[in-house]
């Protein structure tokens, strides 16, 4: 029996392997938005065997919810990897003959939002995150963990700009501030005489 300790060091080892960035070439185009990219089910698939092998699995949870007004099919199951679970939740559209409006498509349908649902549980194990983000506005935000606080630093910086001129600051004018201790944003062409009178004092 591996202890807990063990568990989790193992965890991280395959939730490191599992968030590597996919092969070049893996996104693919949505249909009805060329500009909006995708991971296909088959590299989650493939990246799970190679990263976790034995130690994942994927179950549906309950059997498949046709939205008939909406013609919809609804799927839902639990990706597992060690002692982890993430739920996932899938859709598909479903066709109906003209004629008699039965459902034509039924089989494929419900693969279709298996799939689906099997992207959307090990998006919650941050996989394709790395690949994603540029086509993604939550990937800017820092409390995703894909911006590092050097680039999140190096941001911050271009954002100041002088009260004064507007002017954005450069390195010599945040250091000269900082020796200054004066944390109101100035370049040093505008820093006010009495604010340098004060600070060398």
């Amino acid at each position: 029996m591996l202890s807990p300790e063990d568990m989790q060091k193992i965890y991280r080892e395959i939730h490191k392997k599992l968030t590597e960035p996919f092969p070049e070439g893996t996104l693919e185009a949505q249909e009805r938005d060329p500009n909006s990219k995708y991971i296909p089910v088959q590299p989650y698939i493939h990246r799970l065997e190679e990263a976790a092998g034995v130690h994942w699995s994927w179950h549906l949870t309950g059997p498949p919810v046709i939205y008939e007004t909406e013609d919809l099919v609804q799927v839902t199951g639990v990706l597992k990897i060690l002692d982890a679970e993430r739920e996932g939740v899938g859709f598909s559209n479903l066709q109906r003959y003209s004629d008699t409006k039965k459902i034509r498509n039924l089989k494929e349908a419900i693969r279709s939002a298996g799939s689906d649902a099997l992207r959307d549980a090990a998006d919650k194990f941050e996989m394709g995150w790395k690949d994603l983000a540029p086509f993604r506005k939550w990937a800017k935000n820092p409390g995703a963990g894909l911006v590092s606080a050097t680039q999140r630093s190096s941001r911050e910086e271009k954002t100041q700009q002088c009260m004064r001129c507007k002017v954005p600051l450069n390195q010599e004018d945040i250091r000269m501030l900082e020796e200054l201790s004066i944390t109101m944003l100035y370049c040093q062409e505008h820093i006010p005489a009495h604010l340098i009178r004060n600070a060398r004092k």
